[in-house]
């Protein structure tokens, strides 16, 4: 939704890999007899590990990301599985119930995966690719795999790259298991040429606690669970296990720290630094009530923490936006404006509404009691968020995310996305739920969600889920809004940054929708856009309706797999040809005299909207008018330019009739406005009842004037998602 789609633009590369894929497919099975000999291969990737080395001067880099053919990821613990040597190995083959050990000889290279070249204990190479790992600023791909480490790859997925070369692709972070070199399930020699560990519990906690200091949090993980596995008393455990929750803090395993301090039961006499980890861990995992209750435990017992009171105050506010939607609107503005990325921190609201099954649509989302326009629905925090600085046109970074199966391409922030959610999942499990039933399609997941003491996640369910529910999104809506200097409205944008919000992905399409989502950082505001009963599903544009004939309405949502059938498309589908083919020639005639040198041409524009309004039917109350409006409201524009105020309000009022707003005194008489029914909501809405507000005040009605600020500034709520910064956005409108 708003993602940039550039399936059309980038068709040709999509055609190549689809055809690479069908020509690799067969050779599934097959074993190569041309694999080039260690020497050869390592040449080749150190000259290229030096040759693509990363520099500062690197710009407008694009790099492309393919989905292959889905997999599942392996659900058999490692116990019951055969080792398997690479000259064994398949080609375009899943190398189900058997694992290959892998010793590394190359440092890594980072594209959209990390690569090495890596040997078995027959001396044959083979190359590496490891998928959805930290990007390189999160860790550093040497700290993931470097020279000299020890894989076991489960059930190696063996093929023929784009390259034309053959390499292991590994999709799933749970299908490597990295381990030390006295494990009994590496070769021997393996074992001989490394030197055993002798350390104790002690020196391996020192040695943590030097990599933590050196902030290598990674390793620190690694020693400290090297020493519990020698410690010999239940007081050097604790001690480990609370060292290790805060290099667990500080890779954000949150779920990890909570079972290293052992919440919920800390015993009654918990250590201060327990508490307060605990309390970080559930904060960040959105459990604010359970951080408050900890917090105020600590403060308890340990009144002097200056720390914990901060805390417990940042918690409370959390609590008060989560139960009250109670947001400063105008720091959420600020922060968005000075974070990067935008991702602010603060809590999701969740409304008056639920989630309920629809009789044709799935789930959808329901109102638990009557709203007005304008009212607040929801206030999420997305679930995952990818933010692309093209945004803000100074991007050096492009990612291209490929699926050739399905034949769609995106630009942006996908690709990163999915690496996000996919860490994200495997880093806290406990998240998975609110994220893994959202809807997929037909994509049949594992059933399996642990193995071998690790999460399973299945990147092919979760590229999917994406796929199905992601949505594209400015930095902040209040920047976004069409320029109101501008002739007529722009056409839709596509953004590059992109984003889950889990509450929202249930709210179905509808192109006359009752809803409007807008963001600020990755904060998704959606507000009732009319006055709504109890009961009624809500439901928002995927694609914003244009009123043009040019698609084909199969095709417009076949992605999502439904064909809208909300009034607007009915009528669409029942309007014939030739009335297409006028409405056609008129809006050409509209636009020549929109671009005539001589100004617009008003008699002749009125003529012709005439004649394009009379090629509707269906009441607008019913159908909007969708190719009338804007030009109603250019129209609006030139009379208030020209200080014609009745003209201008009934232009307006003519516009906001073709949106499907019902409204009365909107001219001269003496009756106020009133909008009896609100139609949809556009941009534009805001300086139309702008206008409208000065329009009444010239000709002396104060009350109707007052009205019509308070509906420009509802509209200015539910398009911007908050009120707090209208005063300063339209200062001279409302002198």
């Amino acid at each position: 939704m708003d993602v940039h789609n550039v399936t059309n633009q980038y068709s040709q590369m999509l055609e190549v890999q689809r055809k690479t894929l069908q020509r690799a497919r067969m050779r599934q099975g097959e074993r190569p007899r041309d694999r080039e000999p260690k020497e050869k291969m390592y040449l080749k990737f150190m000259m290229n590990h030096v040759a693509i080395k990363p520099t500062k001067q690197q710009q407008n880099l694009i790099l492309s990301s393919f989905i292959p053919s889905a997999y599942l990821p392996c659900t058999e613990p490692l116990r019951g599985m055969r080792p398997i040597t690479i000259q064994n190995l398949q080609l375009e083959t899943h190398h189900r119930g058997t694992y290959l050990p892998l010793r590394v000889i190359t440092p890594p290279q980072r594209m959209t995966a990390i690569m090495v070249l890596a040997e078995d204990s027959l001396a044959d190479v083979v190359l590496l690719q490891l998928y959805q790992q930290e990007p390189e600023n999160i860790r550093e791909a040497s700290h993931i795999v470097d020279d000299g480490m020890i894989l076991l790859v489960k059930e190696p997925y063996f093929k023929v790259m784009a390259s034309g070369d053959y390499g292991l692709r590994v999709d799933h972070l749970s299908d490597v298991i990295h381990v030390n070199p006295q494990d009994a399930r590496i070769p021997e020699s393996w074992r001989a040429w490394a030197l055993p560990i002798r350390s104790s519990a002690q020196s391996l906690k020192m040695k943590g606690n030097t990599a933590m200091g050196e902030k290598r949090y990674w390793q620190a993980i690694t020693d400290y669970s090297n020493a519990l596995t020698v410690a010999e008393t239940s007081d050097e455990i604790e001690i480990l296990k609370r060292n290790r929750s805060l290099a667990f803090l500080k890779t954000k395993q949150y779920d990890a720290v909570l079972s290293d301090v052992g919440f919920p039961d800390l015993g009654l006499e918990p250590p201060e630094k327990a508490l307060f980890r605990a309390a970080e861990a559930l904060y960040f995992l959105a459990r604010f009530e359970d951080c408050c209750q900890t917090l105020e435990i600590l403060r308890a017992k340990f009144p002097n923490n200056e720390d914990a009171l901060k805390a417990l105050e940042r918690a409370r506010r959390r609590c008060a936006e989560q139960a009250k939607g109670d947001y400063d609107f105008k720091l959420l503005q600020t922060e968005a404006k000075k974070l990067r990325p935008p991702q602010l921190d603060h809590a999701t609201y969740i409304g008056p509404v639920e989630i309920r099954n629809t009789k044709t649509k799935g789930r959808g989302l329901f109102l638990t009691r009557a709203v007005k326009a304008g009212d607040l629905l929801l206030c999420e925090k997305a679930f995952a968020h990818a933010y692309a600085p093209d945004d803000d046109k100074g991007n050096s970074k492009i990612t291209l995310l490929m699926n050739p199966e399905t034949k769609m391409g995106f630009m942006g922030g996908q690709a990163d996305l999915l690496t996000i959610i996919v860490q994200k999942l495997f880093r806290n499990p406990s998240l998975a739920p609110s994220f893994t039933k959202l809807h997929h399609g037909n994509y049949e997941a594992a059933s399996t969600s642990m193995v071998d003491g690790q999460p399973i996640v299945d990147t092919f369910l979760v590229e999917r889920i994406m796929s199905l529910n992601v949505f594209g999104c400015p930095l902040s809506s209040l920047n976004t809004r069409s320029d109101m200097r501008s002739s007529k409205p722009e056409e839709p944008t596509a953004y590059h940054s992109c984003g889950i919000w889990t509450q929202a992905s249930y709210i179905n399409h509808s192109c006359t929708s009752n809803a409007r989502r807008s963001f600020i950082g990755d904060m998704m505001i959606v507000r009732a856009t009319q006055d709504l009963e109890a009961d009624t599903e809500v439901s928002f544009w995927y694609k914003q309706p244009t009123g043009e004939h040019s698609e084909d309405p199969r095709e417009v949502y076949k992605h999502w797999g439904f064909i809208c059938t909300c009034a607007i498309c009915q009528d669409a589908g029942t309007t014939t040809k030739a009335v297409i083919q006028e409405r056609r020639k008129t809006l050409e005639k509209l636009k020549r005299a929109c671009d005539s040198s001589n100004g617009i041409q008003v008699s002749q524009f009125e003529r012709l909207l005439k004649d394009l309004d009379h090629t509707y039917t269906e009441p607008a109350s019913k159908v909007p008018r969708l190719l009338v409006f804007d030009a109603q409201f250019l129209l609006a524009r030139v009379y208030m330019g020209e200080n014609n105020m009745i003209k201008g309000l009934e232009c307006i009022r003519k516009m906001l009739s073709a949106l499907g707003f019902i409204v009365e005194g909107f001219d001269a008489s003496p009756t106020s406005c009133r909008v009896v029914k609100w139609g949809l909501m556009v941009d534009y809405l805001v300086e139309a009842f702008l206008h409208a507000r000065t329009a009444f005040q010239t000709i002396g009605d104060k009350e109707s004037s007052k009205r019509a600020e308070e509906y420009a500034k509802c509209a200015y709520k539910v398009v911007v998602g908050e009120d707090s910064s209208f005063n300063s956005s339209h200062r001279d409108q409302l002198r």
